[in-house]
């Protein structure tokens, strides 16, 4: 099993209750040219899961706005049907959703649109985080002003201490960093991704998803969670 991303959520208002945004089949059906729109939808199916998150499983179309043609009708996006789970925690306002960074992001877009929902990534600070962090295994940096370079990686044990590093982060921002991290629970060492986005990679294949969220939560609560 490959890698799987969590995009932590702050959650100000969350529809518990089955719900879905339907395509609009009758416009779809009046005009040949319309390519119809996603449909999403988000629906419970275990209360009180694990740490007191309960567990959602969500359908999202995520749109490629990408051009093509197929059987002799042009189109200029398509969609690509992506099922998940979501995490949410009502007691402190928390939410996970296990899906890439972007169609999490997509996905939470659409939900807020309704106004049945309103949630958004978790603020990452990384500048506050490093220090806390045992050892970093790797950083990439955008936005750098520098005419031929505007994105660099840099990897290595504590690779946050070079001055290569230093140097180029006063420069631009840093958009994610790699970290070992161990355990609270099994005292294991694991390797993660942590995105300015808001995400958690994982990189291993866990026995449970238990075991992930575990993780996931752990990470948010020691580095990120503005109230610790």
């Amino acid at each position: 099993m490959g890698a799987k991303s969590f995009l932590m959520c702050d959650v100000t208002r969350f529809n518990k209750r089955d719900y879905m945004i339907p395509i609009q089949k009758d416009l779809f059906e009046q005009n040949e040219d319309f390519e119809g729109e996603s449909e999403i939808t988000i629906k419970l199916i275990n209360r009180d899961y694990h740490m007191e998150f309960d567990q959602y499983r969500c359908h999202h179309d995520f749109v490629h706005n990408k051009s093509g043609r197929v059987f002799n009708k042009s189109f200029t996006h398509y969609f690509e049907p992506i099922d998940f789970y979501t995490y949410y925690n009502e007691n402190i306002n928390l939410a996970f959703i296990q899906a890439k960074t972007e169609i999490s992001l997509d996905f939470i877009h659409k939900l807020n649109l309704t106004k049945n929902y309103e949630m958004g990534p978790v603020n990452i600070d990384f500048r506050k985080m490093i220090p806390h962090i045992t050892e970093v295994a790797g950083a990439w940096i955008a936005d750098l002003k520098r005419a031929h370079l505007k994105t660099a990686g840099f990897f290595g044990p504590n690779v946050h201490k070079s001055e290569e590093y230093i140097e180029a982060a006063s420069e631009g921002d840093v958009s994610s960093i790699q970290m070992k991290y161990i355990s609270q629970k099994t005292k294991e060492e694991h390797f993660v991704t942590i995105s300015k986005k808001g995400s958690i990679v994982l990189y291993e294949t866990f026995p449970t998803i238990e075991e992930e969220i575990d993780i996931v939560y752990e990470i948010y609560d020691k580095f990120i969670n503005p109230h610790v």
